[in-house]
């Protein structure tokens, strides 16, 4: 497969799955965990390691400093869609439209949770790039597992803290909307979650063996 077919597929991939996670993040799903029970997370957590996945891919065949603007142009991205959003819901229904207070309800999300998705996205990403590509110097080329896994697992437990932390704590505290969590109620979710994307992070490496093998076959 030639570069610039990676290159446009791998950023097309990385900026979808971002828009479409946090689209899908208005729905909460409920996974049980052996020995730890039920545990609520976004439904938009699939997506998301899809995005992780296509970032490694930009670092492992780009660089990092391609990797850090595709970041730095998703979260532009990321805010330009919230504002086209609130625009939809902004606008005057049709007088025959009865579906306003279900479309208000699904993708107008609160403040506080729409900033700490921009700030968690900018701070994790960047920080899986970073990753990522010293994980591959260090190990000179060796070991993709490595990389691949360490960084998603590590990036990930930020991204989870960071989330949670501004969005249901300090956010809320500030009266950007809803009412803030602390002590061992946000421990929980931050625990419950991060479990949740790290065997999302764990299983991620498969698909990423399978596409740099395709990538790298002869043609």
């Amino acid at each position: 497969m030639q570069t610039e077919d990676t290159r446009a597929i791998f950023t097309a991939v990385f900026a979808g799955s971002i828009v479409l996670a946090n689209v899908l993040a208005a729905k909460l799903t409920w996974i049980e965990l052996p020995g730890l029970g039920g545990v609520a997370v976004p439904a938009g957590f699939v997506a998301f390691g899809v995005a992780y996945l296509a970032s490694d891919l930009l670092v492992e065949y780009h660089g990092k400093e391609y990797a850090a603007t595709v970041v730095n142009g998703t979260v532009v991205t990321l805010v330009i869609a919230y504002a086209l959003v609130f625009l939809a819901i902004w606008m005057p229904s049709a007088p025959f439209y009865g579906g306003q207070d279900a479309f208000v309800s699904t993708l107008g999300g609160s403040a506080s949770i729409i900033l700490a998705s921009v700030v968690a996205l900018a701070f994790a990403q960047h920080l899986d790039v970073r990753l990522f590509a010293n994980l591959k110097d260090r190990t000179a080329g060796r070991h993709r597992w490595l990389r691949n896994c360490g960084s998603t697992a590590i990036s990930q437990g930020v991204d989870t803290v960071v989330f949670i932390t501004l969005g249901f704590a300090i956010f809320p505290a500030l009266g950007l909307g809803g009412d803030p969590t602390w002590g061992w109620a946000l421990v929980s979710i931050v625990a419950g979650q991060y479990i949740v994307k790290l065997l999302v992070a764990l299983i991620d490496t498969l698909p990423f063996y399978a596409v740099t093998e395709f990538v790298e076959r002869p043609a």
